[in-house]
This record gives structure tokens, C-alpha cells and sequence, in this order.
């Protein structure tokens, strides 16, 4: 038989038995605001955003802001396929800009927990503890709250063609932190080869004692950083996984279309959810989102100090 045939019998049999290794649940409603208010986490932030309408979990980052303290601007995203709002917060003195960003949308299929509600709680969990230190010196902080990045980084392209980047020192934008104990550095290709946005997330690793690695061209997997790099800027993802499944990742990140990752078991842990159903509160690790938190204030306090 020819391989082309087989491959054909292969998906088919894979949708066959796909209840059987695809992650699908019903779900109950997301607790109200009120619900983080009482104790607020970084873990009962993502249970309030998951399933929740994009509006509706962009209302709940303004409200979490708001909550801490920390002030912060709308940005209007309007072109002919896509409306939305980029939530934006601006700390320190510096004269160059680090920017972060966690994209707050979803795809419809999925509750968002991990991709991306996990990166956006640990972010504001990051700004809480950056608000209360001295400001900083050598660098200013900009967290970007991006909105559309599903629907193809309409946020982040329009504040990387709206906007003066002449000031940026570099561009990290966070996926996926809610499961694992170490982290990846992706699209490390061009201006981002041998960056300082690069060297800080390392040292910030090595800091924290946290085990990373880079990567080079993500060739499917792309996020909001693409759309500044595409401006000549150091930019990467970050992203957040099990050390053990590290070559696993790597694997499939190069091969994505490999018949054997449509046994949902098979793939990498973080990618077993990846917008499906059953990316959901129950599968987020609060250690990994702390972890998350702690990597974005290090690589902030690094980037202050580096000339």
C-alpha cells in the first residue's frame, strides 16, 4: 500500500478512537471576580478568566489592575477583520524599553487556561511585586495585555506599527505558564541571536535556578513577539514546560505534521491541551505559574542592571 494511503488510514483511525485520547469535558461556569478578591492568586486568577468571552477576560485583567493598584492605558485595535483593546502597563524611569506581553484572548474552543490565562496571572503577579520596588533606572518595564493574538497577533502588530520602538531593548512574549519546571526560549534567529534580551532571560534562569534552553524558527507555533520582530527587533517566546519533555518539544515543534502526534498521548505534555476543551483550570500547576512570576521580575531586575 502506498505511504500516502497509509497515512490516510492512520487519521482515520485516529478520529476513530480520538475520545478516547483527546482531553474533552463539560464545564462548570467561571467563579466570579468576587471569587479572586477573597484570596487573590495567580491560580484563582486563571480559574475566573478560563471560558470566560475575550471582553470578558480582558474586563477581568483591567479589574485585577485596578484591584493592585497598578495603573495602566487602553490601546484601541481597530482594522477591517479585527476590533479589540491592548491592556498596557508602563513601570520605571529607564531610557530603553523592555517589553513584555501575554495575549488575554482565547480560541474558541478552549478555556484559555494555559494558552494564556496562566501567562496573563502571572504577569499582574510580576507587576504587583515590581510596583512596590524602587523604580527602575536603565530600564523601563511596557506589559503588554495583547488582545487578537489568536486571530493573528492583530494586538501586537498594531502596537508594533503604531508606536516608536526606538527605545526597545528587547521583546518577550509569554505562552503557556501554567505547567512544568523549566522554560524554553523560542525563534532565536536574527536580531535575536546573541541579544541581551536573550543573555537576561538566562541569567534570570540561572539566578532562579531554573533549568532553560533555546531554540531557533518555531515554523508553526508563532506568537505576539513575531510581530516586532519582523520590525528588526530582538524578540522571542517564552514559554514554560517540563525539563523531561524538553527533546520531545523540540521534536515536535520541527516536525509538527508527523502522523504520530495525532495520538493525543503521544505529544508533549503542554500541547496535550493545547486548544482543546480540555485546556482548563484542573491542568495548571500554581508552582509553574510562581515560577513564571519569579522569571518575570529576575529577568526585569537583570535587564536594570545590564548596561
Amino acid at each position: 500500500m502506498k505511504r500516502g494511503k497509509w497515512l490516510l488510514l492512520i487519521g482515520f483511525g485516529a478520529l476513530a478512537v480520538s475520545p478516547f485520547f483527546l482531553w474533552e469535558r463539560a464545564r462548570e461556569p467561571a467563579p466570579d471576580f468576587s471569587y479572586y478578591l477573597e484570596a487573590p492568586s495567580a491560580m484563582r486568577l486563571v480559574e475566573v478568566m478560563s471560558g470566560r468571552l475575550d471582553l470578558e477576560r480582558r474586563d477581568v485583567v483591567k479589574k485585577a489592575l485596578d484591584a493592585a493598584g497598578i495603573s495602566y492605558r487602553e490601546e484601541h485595535v481597530s482594522n477591517r477583520i479585527f476590533n479589540g483593546v491592548n491592556v498596557i502597563v508602563e513601570l520605571g524611569e529607564g531610557s530603553e524599553t523592555l517589553v513584555f506581553l501575554a495575549h488575554t484572548d482565547r480560541v474558541a474552543e478552549a478555556p484559555g487556561a494555559n494558552d494564556n490565562a496562566s501567562c496573563v496571572a502571572a504577569g499582574i503577579d510580576a507587576l504587583k511585586i515590581l510596583t512596590k520596588e524602587q523604580a527602575t533606572k536603565g530600564k523601563r518595564l511596557r506589559f503588554i495585555f495583547s488582545d487578537g493574538e489568536e486571530k493573528g497577533l492583530q494586538g501586537a502588530a498594531h502596537h508594533a506599527n503604531n508606536n516608536d520602538l526606538s527605545t526597545v531593548y528587547g521583546v518577550a512574549s509569554f505562552e503557556l505558564c501554567g505547567v512544568g519546571d523549566a522554560f524554553g526560549i523560542w525563534d532565536v534567529v536574527g536580531p535575536a541571536l546573541n541579544s541581551p534580551i536573550v543573555a537576561v532571560l538566562q541569567k534570570a534562569g540561572q539566578n532562579l535556578n531554573i533549568y532553560n534552553a533555546t531554540h531557533g524558527a518555531v515554523p508553526r507555533f508563532g506568537s505576539d513577539h513575531l510581530a516586532f520582530s519582523k520590525k528588526g527587533l530582538a524578540a522571542v517566546g517564552v514559554t514554560m514546560l517540563p525539563r523531561d519533555d524538553e527533546e520531545k518539544l523540540r521534536s515536535y515543534v520541527d516536525d509538527p505534521n508527523n502522523p504520530k502526534w495525532l495520538l493525543n498521548f503521544v505529544r508533549p505534555t503542554i500541547f496535550r491541551t493545547y486548544h482543546t476543551s480540555g485546556d482548563g483550570p484542573e491542568t495548571i500547576q500554581p508552582v509553574a505559574l510562581d515560577m513564571t512570576t519569579r522569571l518575570m521580575v529576575e529577568t526585569v531586575r537583570v535587564a536594570d542592571q545590564a548596561k
